[in-house]
């Protein structure tokens, strides 16, 4: 029924065609625009996607029906002739007007929709599992994953696409789903094989492909396009970015957050998601208040962006986020990846993240920060921010820590560790190889741990806050104690590491395991049951505490 809107393409003016009707040329411009029309409506609904909606109609219509117009203006004769070349250019102007000026228009509006969604708070005062911690840069889990791409038969009609950290089973995965390289290879492939998915906690563990067969897939054609196959049955609604999820039992599904425009299609405002099954393409519709449990990302990141920079840039109003700047706050540009971050909290709730700094440039301290529920949009904001090191003074830090190395710094998140303050940074090498890991205070940069090993990297974190943050009243010295301990061995236990040896043992009247590098302590690699030893520890809660600073096997 809409391709009827491509009859505006036509010269619709009676006195052009009055004059012009029995002229073959005419006629054949006449078909020649009517076609163009409805290519125009073939390209924006089944290409594009767009809405079927009045506003849609409007925003992309003034344009394209203006274009037309103008074309009268070859067949202008007499007085009247000139009527729709000058509305067609109204209509452009009207189109120019709508797209670049009226968006500066509502840039309270903007701010105004976010503050209603924003809980101001101090600080966050649940500290993180450090176990849920990711430690695993996207950049390595998808290193990992293009191994495993490799080896699948005909390996050349596949590719990765787009990955997303996730709880499943209470555990954080890096999740990435295979899909087509091409038309060509769409038609031979047939479905694609599964998705792959790599523990996000582990440095240590391997990339796992899951097989499964899905036919309605981002990167398929036609009616197998899994937004296209959306589309088809809801027509009205603003479809927004597509994630992939998989449940805890590990059946794929994909989400697609849905919207409406407000102020002229310049604020989306999220109202839920449609759940595809890529095997059999049904596709069910939850409201944002009755997702299922395995669901993270129903805020897509380009809408938590927006929420964030509306928030920070447009406290009052356009004129000031361009000239005086008075109060203005701008998100954290990591250049060529988003701006904001997911972190997941002690429920493992995935948020966007992200700090703030003043609009000077160069700037290195942040002044506060953002959480935003992904689930729910809940938009959390934090004052306790203000001085401390920004994100990208962070990444600064772990490179030139690593400089000799020629390390590259994931992007950062920061979380409440220990009570601190303090940026989570993944290294790579040059090979996108995962290497070391960082905790950096952000109080104080010279605070800082590096591990390649979660336990170490966190019992030398405590241990430095212990040491190098006394004054501060936050510190937890009650609970990052540096103590020294004598005993004979009970059990031992040795593995193999990339970093040599890693020994574990117990001693006798104690129910801690204590583990010892032999990269750190060479004669380590010698303990057997009886011996005595006597070193120093880091006092945790933790059952597993490492060795730190003095190790010597007395007998």
């Amino acid at each position: 029924m809409y391709y009827l809107i491509a009859l505006f393409a036509l010269t619709l003016n009676p006195l052009i065609w009055k004059t012009n009707y029995k002229k073959k040329s005419f006629l054949a411009f006449q078909g020649l625009r009517l076609i163009a029309g409805i290519v125009s409506i073939f390209v924006l609904t089944y290409v594009g996607l767009i809405d079927h909606t009045w506003e849609a109609f409007i925003s992309y219509g003034l344009f394209i029906i203006g274009t037309f117009f103008i074309l009268d203006i070859l067949f202008v004769r007499g007085k009247y002739g000139g009527i729709t070349p000058l509305l067609g250019l109204a209509f452009i102007i009207g189109g120019l007007y709508f797209t670049f000026i009226y968006p500066m228009t509502i840039t309270n509006d903007k701010y105004e929709f976010v503050k209603q969604k924003v809980t101001i708070e101090k600080k966050e005062e649940s500290a993180i599992d450090e176990q849920h911690i990711p430690v695993v840069p996207e950049k390595y889990a998808r290193y990992r994953s293009e191994k495993l791409i490799g080896e699948l038969k005909h390996s050349s009609y596949y590719d990765l696409g787009d990955s997303t950290i996730q709880k499943i089973d209470n555990h954080l995965y890096w999740v990435t789903p295979i899909e087509y390289t091409g038309f060509f290879k769409w038609l031979k492939g047939e479905k694609v094989p599964g998705f792959i998915k790599m523990s996000a906690e582990d440095e240590g563990a391997e990339a796992e492909l899951v097989q499964v067969k899905m036919s309605y897939v981002p990167s398929a054609f036609f009616s197998k396009d899994v937004k296209r196959h959306v589309r088809s049955i809801h027509k009205d609604m603003i479809l927004l970015d597509v994630s992939f999820e998989p449940d805890d039992e590990d059946h794929p599904y994909y989400v697609i957050p849905y919207g409406k425009y407000e102020k002229f299609r310049n604020i989306v405002d999220v109202k839920g998601v449609y759940l595809v099954d890529p095997v059999t393409g049904k596709t069910t519709d939850y409201s944002l208040n009755n997702l299922p449990d395995f669901i993270d990302h129903a805020i897509p990141t380009n809408v938590a962006e927006d929420w964030n920079e509306w928030y920070g840039k447009y406290v009052h109003g356009f004129w000031n986020s361009h000239f005086s700047q008075e109060d203005v706050m701008v998100p954290t540009n990591w250049e060529g990846v988003d701006e904001v971050n997911g972190v997941f909290n002690q429920e493992l709730q995935l948020h966007w993240f992200t700090d703030f700094t003043r609009p000077k440039s160069g700037s290195g301290a942040m002044v506060s920060y953002s959480i935003l529920n992904a689930r729910t949009g809940k938009f959390t904001f934090f004052t306790e921010g203000n001085g401390l090191l920004n994100g990208k003074s962070a990444m600064n830090v772990a490179e030139k820590t690593f400089r000799a190395n020629k390390y590259e710094a994931g992007t950062p998140i920061l979380y409440t560790i220990y009570g601190q303050f303090t940026w989570v940074v993944p290294l790579m090498d040059s090979n996108h190889v995962f290497r070391e890991m960082m905790l950096i205070n952000a109080k104080d940069e010279k605070v800082y741990s590096t591990g390649d090993t979660k336990r170490k990297l966190f019992d030398d974190y405590k241990y430095a806050i212990a040491t190098k943050l006394g004054n501060d009243t936050t510190t937890p010295t009650d609970k990052a104690l540096l103590k020294s301990q004598k005993g004979i061995v009970s059990h031992v236990y040795k593995a193999e590491t990339e970093r040599g040896t890693a020994v574990k043992f117990m001693i006798q009247g104690s129910n801690k395991i204590f583990v010892v590098q032999s990269s750190d302590f060479p004669y380590s690699i010698f303990i057997e049951k009886g011996n005595t030893v006597e070193f120093n520890y880091i006092d945790t809660d933790e059952i597993m505490t490492s060795v730190n600073g003095e190790f010597e096997i007395i007998k």
